[in-house]
Order: C-alpha cells, then sequence, then structure tokens
C-alpha cells in the first residue's frame, strides 16, 4: 500500500511537471505569435518640405523672325535650341515660288491702279450730283420748318389774345338782348323786387354757362399751341436728320462711297507695294533668311513644305538678354514657394551647380500648375540648358508631431494606435487601441497633430512587424 502511494506522489509530480512545460511552451508560442511594436512619445519638432522640379534656361528678351506670308519653305536650316550667330542661315525659302509670287503682285497691283483710276473718273459726277441732293434736302426741309413755325405763331398769337374770363363775360353780357333787358328792367326806378329777382336769377344761370364755355375754349387754344409745337419740334429733327444724310452721301462721294473709297483703294495699294518690296527682297538674297543677332533657336513655327504665315516663322533668344530659370511645379507646392526665396540649382549636364538663386516670379498657369521664375546671373550657364531646381522651406514649429510611418489613414480617416495596458490572467498585457487623429501638416519625415490629440506620457506606435488593428494584442521590440 505505501508504495503504492509513492508510486502515485511520484507519477503526479510528473504530471505537474509537464503541465508547467506544457504553459510555458504555450505562453512562448502564444508570444511569439504576437505583433511586436516600437513604440514613440511625441516630440517638438519644425517641419520643413523639400521641393523640386525639373527646369530650363530661357531668355527674358525673344527676337522675333518674321518673312512674308505665303512662300513656300525649302529647307530649315536650324534646330530648336541651337546656338546661332548673325548672319547664319536660318531657313532658306524656294526661289521659283518667290519669283510665281513677284509676278502675281504685279499683275494684282495693275489691276487695283486701274480700279483707283476708275474711281477717280466717276467721282466728279457722282460729288456734283450728292451737292445738289444736299441743296434740294436744305431747301425742302427749311420750307416745311417755315411752314410750321408760322402755324406755331399764329397758334400762340390766337391764344394771347384771348381775353379774361370777366371780360369774356362781359363781352357775353352785350351780346345777350335777354341780359340786357332784365338789367334795364332791375336797374330803373321804382324797380320791383320781382324785376330785381328775375335779373339775379338769369345773371346767376349765365355765369356757370360762361364759365364752362370759357374754361373750354381756352383748352382748346392751348392744345392747338401744343399740336403746333409739336409739328414744328417734328418739322426740325426731320431737317436736322435729311440735312445730315445728304451730308453723309456728300462725304461718300467725296471718297467714291462705300468698300471701294479712294483712300481705301490707295491703302490697299501702298500695302501690296509694301508686301512687293520685302519679297523683292527675298528674292535679291535669293530666298536666304539670315539670323541677325547672336543667341539661341527658342521656337520653330514652320517647317519644310509649308508656307510662311503673317506671323513669326522662328524665336530667337538673344544671347545678350537676361537669363531666367523656369520650372513648373504642382498646384499645391505653390503655397510653399514665393517671390524672394531662395533656390539651388543644378545642371547635370555641365556638372554645375548654383546656391542662393532668387525667386523672381510664381505665377499660376491656366492648368491650375504653378510656375516659376528665377534669375540668373552665371555666364556658364547658357540659354536652353536643362537643369533641377530644389527649395527646402520650413513650414512651422508643432508640439505634437509623430513620425510619418506612425500614421495610418482607413479611407479617408487618418489615425494612430495607442499602447494600453490590460491585465489579463496571464498578466498585464499590451494592447493597440485606434486613435483618431487631424493632421495639421506634414514634411517627409513627421506629421504634425492637434496639440490634444496624445499626451506626452502615451505611447504609440511607430513600427511593427505584422499588421495590427484596433484592439490586437502586442509586445514591445526588444532592441
Amino acid at each position: 500500500m505505501r508504495k503504492y502511494k509513492e508510486r502515485a506522489v511520484k507519477y503526479f509530480a510528473v504530471f505537474l511537471l509537464f503541465m508547467l512545460i506544457c504553459t510555458i511552451v504555450s505562453r512562448g508560442i502564444y508570444a511569439w505569435q504576437m505583433p511586436k511594436v516600437v513604440t514613440g512619445t511625441i516630440e517638438a519638432h519644425t517641419l520643413s518640405r523639400k521641393i523640386t522640379a525639373d527646369g530650363v534656361v530661357i531668355t527674358k528678351e525673344e527676337v522675333p523672325i518674321v518673312v512674308e506670308a505665303g512662300i513656300l519653305v525649302e529647307k530649315v536650316c536650324v534646330v530648336e535650341g541651337q546656338k546661332v550667330e548673325a548672319g547664319d542661315l536660318l531657313m532658306q525659302l524656294q526661289v521659283s515660288d518667290l519669283e510665281e509670287r513677284m509676278r502675281q503682285m504685279d499683275l494684282q497691283l495693275q489691276a487695283e491702279e486701274a480700279k483707283l483710276a476708275e474711281l477717280n473718273a466717276s467721282g466728279t459726277a457722282a460729288l456734283n450730283r450728292a451737292n445738289q441732293d444736299l441743296k434740294d434736302v436744305s431747301d425742302s426741309a427749311a420750307g416745311t420748318v417755315g411752314q410750321a413755325d408760322s402755324a406755331y405763331k399764329a397758334a400762340c398769337a390766337r391764344r394771347d389774345a384771348f381775353p379774361s374770363e370777366e371780360q369774356y363775360r362781359e363781352n357775353a353780357y352785350q351780346k345777350d338782348a335777354e341780359y340786357q333787358k332784365l338789367w334795364k328792367a332791375a336797374k330803373k326806378k321804382n324797380a320791383q323786387k320781382k324785376e330785381k329777382e328775375a335779373f339775379e336769377f338769369y345773371k346767376k344761370s349765365l355765369d356757370a354757362v360762361l364759365a364752362e364755355s370759357y374754361a373750354k375754349e381756352k383748352q382748346e387754344l392751348d392744345a392747338d399751341v401744343s399740336e403746333k409745337e409739336r409739328a414744328l419740334g417734328e418739322a426740325n429733327t426731320n431737317r436736322d436728320s435729311a440735312v445730315k444724310q445728304a451730308q453723309r452721301d456728300l462725304e461718300d462721294a467725296k471718297n467714291n462711297g462705300g468698300s471701294g473709297t479712294k483712300l481705301e483703294q490707295q491703302n490697299q495699294i501702298e500695302i501690296l507695294k509694301k508686301q512687293r518690296s520685302g519679297i523683292l527682297a527675298l528674292r535679291q538674297a535669293e530666298g536666304k533668311v539670315l539670323c541677325n543677332i547672336s543667341g539661341y533657336v527658342g521656337r520653330i513655327l514652320v517647317r519644310a513644305g509649308e508656307r510662311t504665315a503673317d506671323t513669326s516663322a522662328l524665336v530667337l533668344s538673344d544671347a545678350a538678354g537676361e537669363k531666367l530659370f523656369q520650372a513648373i511645379l504642382p498646384q499645391e507646392e505653390k503655397s510653399y514657394i514665393s517671390a524672394g526665396d531662395k533656390v539651388s540649382l543644378s545642371f547635370p549636364k555641365g556638372a554645375k551647380q548654383v546656391s542662393g538663386v532668387e525667386v523672381e516670379a510664381v505665377g499660376e498657369l491656366e492648368d491650375g500648375s504653378c510656375q516659376v521664375t528665377c534669375k540668373i546671373s552665371n555666364a556658364d550657364i547658357v540659354i536652353g540648358e536643362l537643369g533641377k531646381m530644389e527649395i527646402i522651406k520650413e513650414i512651422g514649429r508643432y508640439a505634437c508631431t509623430i513620425p510619418k510611418d506612425a500614421l495610418f489613414s482607413d479611407g479617408g480617416t487618418d489615425y494612430v494606435l495607442v499602447i494600453e495596458e490590460q491585465e489579463t490572467i496571464l498578466g498585464t498585457e499590451l494592447t493597440a487601441r485606434r486613435r483618431k487623429v487631424k493632421i495639421m501638416d506634414q514634411d517627409d519625415e513627421y506629421v504634425a497633430l492637434e496639440n490634444d490629440s496624445l499626451t506626452d506620457e502615451e505611447l504609440f506606435v511607430s513600427d511593427t512587424d505584422k499588421e495590427i488593428q484596433d484592439g490586437t494584442r502586442v509586445r514591445l521590440r526588444e532592441e
């Protein structure tokens, strides 16, 4: 029995040892599967932004090369960016085409000069006719105005001669036989009361009729004056309009009128002569277009086999002009650079570097991008050379910054993973908790958050060897 008990105790001890080993192995496996993280705390940093852009050296002064329009280009003898000197051949025009244009222009000049002669011949008759029309219109209009003026003055005279209301009544009393009869009866000696009352009654009724008649006649006279005044005004307006039109017709007649006026025809002939002179100069130069300055070929706007337009055929950059470096930046970079900033320029082709170059202008293009222009004084840098611009601009100092790797994003929401301690049956464990944050600014290394996003004591995940989410248990990576 004793041996049995000793054996049982021995087996139980072995079982406990086995369970202990299993527990240790299990916890080791559990811990080994946990993501290993590196943590950090917020720090104060001055953020800066590094801006780079490719650009090209240009000149502020461009010289257009213009030749007569419509000439066939035989060949273009330069390429864009090529350095040229005064007297260098830029392009060759086709000589036979120049000769054909000369022939056509001579024929056109003959036709236009013949047309001018015809206009001069017919101008005198048209001028005489226009002068007579002006006189006829002036006389006719003057007669109409005179009649309207006489009618107006007569109406005013009738209105002014109209008596006052009192005189109007007195005149009516004198012409009214009944009034005179009753008046005499009422004014005689020993006139009876009945006779006086009859006179007063008649006079009162007659005065009412006369007042209405007086107002009506006076109103008619005023209306007649207004009508005659309006007619006079219309006559004057019509006269002025007719005379002005006749004067314009006379002026047109002096110039032979319309689109074929003598002055316009003379101008057309002068333009043709000037064009012929330009084509003659090209023909005498055997169609050669030569450079007139020392510089670089900026743009070529015509190709061999095409005809020249009435604009520039080429644009040259004057080598003696002021040199500029011009680069294009994305729209979002515009707020970080302004006129007066200092930038560094590098030119890989010539292994040249220039620092402290001042930004002369910052403009916005039609697509919203930003065009930066810098002034260059270095004589070794040539027009057309490609280079790179670089500027490091301080954005600002922030008290709450984290490394860029510590910021996570999910569907447009920015967050950090904060480490929290939790008590479990296995002891104290670390858990990653998601916390939404608002970004104030950022550069290539750090992200600035709102000041109350994190406290100085809180730990956040700055690096991890596995993907973690909100609530994931983690352990610290041993350095």
